[in-house]
């Protein structure tokens, strides 16, 4: 089960509720999983959104077969310093301060920089002396600064 599946099960009903789906997280062996979800929506999320969210989507997974029963959910907000999950993302946080991890060449790297730039391969960082362009492929994560 990856998330894409589990994002593709639940974005529809998860948007109904008047919460878009932020990111999905999977993590833990597959006999005790933790899935975690962040939702978000323009006015902020509060903890009955979590709540009213977590309720439905656990019904939804409790009816989906594919779903492993023993796991753990939580629903949260993706909170100030945001970890980003997809490309079409940043395109909301230009100009913003970024902390991206990810691999240049074999090495992996942290860098801070204002997000210049987002396109469908790459998003360009503006560093104190450089601009540095980097692929999506390469990035382990990367999260807005506050």
């Amino acid at each position: 089960m990856d998330t894409e599946y589990i994002k593709e099960v639940l974005e529809e009903d998860i948007e109904s509720l008047g919460c878009k789906v932020w990111g999905l997280e999977l993590f833990g062996r597959r006999s005790n999983q933790t899935l975690r979800i962040y939702i978000d929506k323009n006015e902020g999320i509060s903890v009955e959104d979590c709540e009213k969210v977590s309720k439905h989507v656990s019904k939804v997974l409790d009816a989906e077969n594919d779903f492993s029963e023993n796991y753990l959910l939580e629903v949260s907000s993706p909170g100030l310093d945001r970890k980003f999950f997809y490309k079409e993302q940043y395109k909301d946080y230009l100009n913003e301060p970024l902390k991206v991890t990810f691999f240049d060449t074999q090495n992996k790297k942290t860098i801070k920089g204002h997000l210049q730039e987002a396109d469908e391969d790459s998003i360009t960082l503006e560093l104190k002396d450089e601009i540095k362009e980097i692929a999506f492929s390469s990035i382990i994560q990367a999260n807005l600064i506050i």
